[in-house]
Formats: structure tokens, C-alpha cells, sequence
């Protein structure tokens, strides 16, 4: 069963997470592309954020035995298919991955504008992945 103390925290800690990714994000890409230290706090924060909202699925995934899962972006679709969130939303954070993955492995290749554009959608995604898991959570969890 799911421990509705420890998804409260993990959604405290995300959602601080993109407190800090909105406040330090600039108003265009084109700001990252000149300054270098903004693009790897920006990029930081966006790995952050999307490793954040894969920590508190794999939380859940396993609280309720619904793995293994093989692979990163599956902990968004098997969340999907149990209920716990949209399907579309689970696409989008599936997609998600691909820009951790970039930034975590290939930091250097990172096109700042796109990183922004992503960074900027981030936010709002975050904000409905933690409102739809601790839903979940809430009603999962006897009273």
C-alpha cells in the first residue's frame, strides 16, 4: 500500500524543486545560449525535477507491487494504466526522459533554446503529476 506520509514529502520536495526552476528561469532561450552558469542551474533543475517525479513513481510502483518496471519512462505509463494518472500526461513525462537523459549524460549537447522551451512546460506538468499521485495516494489510503 502506498505510504501516504512519505508521497506527502516527496510532492513537498518536487514542488520546491520547481519553485526554483520558475524562479530562475529566464524569460527566453536566448538568455541561456549567453550565459552559461543560468544554463546549467536551469539544466540542473530540470534534471531535478523530472528525476524527483521518477523517484516518487517508483515509490508508488513498488508500495503497490506493480513491477518491476524495465525502464524509466515506463514508470509513467505504468502509472497510467493503474489509474494514477492521465494517459496524456503520462505521455508528455515519458517524453520527459529524454531530456533528463541529455542533460545527464550529454550536458555539453544541450540546445539551450530547446531547453528552455522544455523547462517552461515543465512546471505546469510537475504540478499536475503531483496533484494526480497524491490524489491517488489520499484515496489509497485507509483512514
Amino acid at each position: 500500500m502506498t505510504q501516504l506520509d512519505l508521497v506527502r514529502e516527496k510532492v513537498r520536495r518536487l514542488r520546491h524543486v520547481v519553485e526554483l526552476l520558475v524562479s530562475g528561469l529566464p524569460g527566453e532561450g536566448a538568455v541561456l545560449q549567453r550565459d552559461e552558469d543560468r544554463l546549467h542551474l536551469v539544466s540542473f533543475r530540470v534534471y531535478l525535477g523530472l528525476q524527483e517525479a521518477l523517484d516518487l513513481a517508483s515509490h508508488v510502483i513498488s508500495d503497490e507491487g506493480w513491477g518491476p518496471v524495465s525502464s524509466l519512462r515506463e514508470h509513467f505509463d505504468v502509472l497510467a494504466r493503474q489509474g494514477v494518472l492521465d494517459p496524456q500526461l503520462a505521455q508528455e513525462l515519458a517524453a520527459g526522459v529524454k531530456i533528463r537523459n541529455l542533460i545527464g549524460h550529454a550536458y555539453g549537447d544541450i540546445d539551450p533554446v530547446k531547453l528552455h522551451a522544455a523547462a517552461v512546460l515543465l512546471p505546469a506538468l510537475l504540478d499536475r503529476f503531483c496533484a494526480q499521485v497524491l490524489a491517488f495516494a489520499e484515496q489509497a489510503t485507509p483512514r
